[in-house]
């Protein structure tokens, strides 16, 4: 625990800033895109929902985007960037159930995606090293390649970024007294959430509980062996935490209690390692992270082949591996140029049945009991009694695989499902002009830590997409894409869409 606690202490944050600039990339770059999506149901296929920050959602959508990303140089001893992105058009809505105290009754509530939004707005510097930004802007996972895996177990592509702050260092530095045989990266950011609206309107307000006013903490630090070897080993930890704000719990339609949980400065601080108990009545702050490993191996031909490890934990017994196989195991193999037929491949197999055993029983929590003994089970993954669920605007910001409660249109507004385990795979390549993608997957729900689906839910999943530039005009794609699920995670469901996406230097 106390190394731990130390590797914590030493996070610090890292920007998307690797080696030099080429000249011909330099400059302000434009980005548009629409895009028409039509199918059944109420939801979109979960992988043409999943890892596009939390973009789309409703199975019937037109919407538009419009960009413009300043990158920072990374040659240069002093840098800036600056990026701004937005959202908008016309989403299907999704009717949620809804309870009304004052007649007692439940009623259809239905919602949609807002019309426009801000997707990114954000300014960030860099001196030598050394890294700032101010905003919310778009991150990628540490471990897991965001567009064929099914998603990092902490900081996935599955949501919309939280906007924040953050300093640190410019990607993997090296260790002092190494000799350039190990790096260090990492990040820390201080963020706050943006959606209390949503889960206002989306829960059923009648058992659970809605927070409003939380914070986020993120940190995270890895050590990577020398990348110029054969052999690369990347070792860290992640570690995610909510803090603050205040909850209102409801039982049978009426308001229970109302608990504030406010926020000092010190409570910013000691959330870095939370050891003090707080107004939780357990340490500060709702706390889930993993441990990370990944090995990436120089093959024939150039081609790498890497395996990873991502140890979920919600709680020490986690921490301790005390929860068994759980956690996501994947191999990625990536060939030297985008340009192949197969320019990549990943497999992956998630457990998350384990949870450190079906009971959580602690005396402390019962003064009255005479059972002294301790069960630290029942970790409930991405769920907490005292902070809503690990999402934002409802979408999981960890693994997608687990269903977000985005898709709970009970109004019940926690993960049901991440007792969990299933299998994906993801193939990209080209073939001449024509870019494409499949994912596939099969994904089985025993429900969570406390309540059990009976019988157990399960879900098979498909989708492929192929985009090819327009010789006519350039910086443009147009693309096409379909994707069909079967089972009842939550649903049902298959959609088609068509997109067309510019990218472009402004001089």
């Amino acid at each position: 625990m106390k190394i731990y606690f130390l590797l914590i202490l030493m996070a610090v944050a890292v920007s998307e800033c690797f080696g030099s600039t080429p000249a011909a990339l330099r400059g302000l770059r434009l980005e548009a895109s629409v895009e028409a999506t039509a199918g059944s149901g109420e939801f979109a296929p979960l992988y043409m929902a999943s890892n596009r920050r939390g973009t789309l959602s409703s199975a019937d959508n037109v919407v538009l985007s419009a960009g413009a990303v300043r990158p920072m140089e990374c040659d240069r001893r002093l840098s800036y960037g600056y990026g701004v992105e937005l959202w908008g058009g016309y989403s299907s809505a999704v009717g949620y159930n809804r309870y009304d105290v004052s007649t007692d009754s439940w009623g259809m509530n239905r919602r949609r995606p807002p019309a426009l939004w801000l997707q990114q707005l954000y300014g960030e510097v860099k001196w030598r090293s050394l890294t700032a930004l101010v905003g919310m802007k778009h991150e990628g996972s540490p471990i897991v390649d965001d567009r064929l895996s099914g998603g990092d177990m902490i900081r996935s592509a599955n949501a919309r970024p939280i906007p924040g702050v953050r300093a640190g260092f410019t990607g993997f530095q090296p260790v002092p007294l190494t000799s350039g045989w190990l790096e260090i990266s990492g990040e820390l950011e201080y963020g706050r959430f943006a959606d209390d609206g949503w889960w206002r309107d989306h829960s059923a307000l009648y058992n659970g509980h809605v927070a409003q006013g939380e914070w986020m903490v993120y940190r995270r630090m890895h050590l990577r062996t020398d990348p110029g070897r054969p052999l690369t080993v990347t070792l860290g930890v992640q570690c995610a935490s909510q803090i603050g704000g205040t909850t209102t719990y409801y039982r049978d339609g009426e308001i229970a209690k109302v608990e504030h949980r406010g926020h000092k400065v010190a409570d910013f601080i000691k959330i870095l390692a939370p050891v003090e108990k707080g107004a939780e009545d357990y340490v500060l702050g709702n706390t889930l992270g993993t441990w990370d490993l990944k090995a990436t191996a120089v093959v024939r031909g150039g081609w790498s082949l890497s395996g990873y490890f991502q140890w979920i934990w919600e709680d020490g017994s986690g921490m301790a591996k005390l929860n068994g196989w759980d956690g996501l195991w994947g191999i990625e193999l990536k060939a030297p140029s985008a340009a192949a037929i197969v320019s990549g491949v990943v497999v992956e197999y998630l457990d998350l049945t384990n949870q450190s055993g079906p009971i959580h029983w602690a005396p402390g929590d019962h003064p009255s009991t005479s059972i002294t003994s301790e069960a630290t089970g029942a970790d409930d993954y991405y769920n907490n009694a005292y902070y809503n669920a690990y999402a934002y605007y409802g979408m999981g910001m960890g693994r997608a695989t687990v269903m977000s409660p985005l898709y709970n249109t009970d109004g019940y507004m926690s993960y049901i499902g991440n007792r969990t385990r299933g299998i994906h795979v993801g193939v990209e390549g080209r073939i001449g002009r024509v870019g494409y993608r499949v994912l596939a997957g099969w994904r089985k729900a025993y429900g969570n830590g406390y309540e059990a689906m009976i019988p157990a839910r399960r879900s098979t999943s498909l989708m492929a997409e192929a985009s090819m530039p327009l010789r006519s005009v350039p910086g443009v794609r147009i693309g096409v894409q379909g994707a069909i699920d079967r089972g009842r995670l939550p649903a049902n469901a298959s959609a088609a869409a068509v997109s067309l996406t510019y990218s472009g230097l402004w001089r």
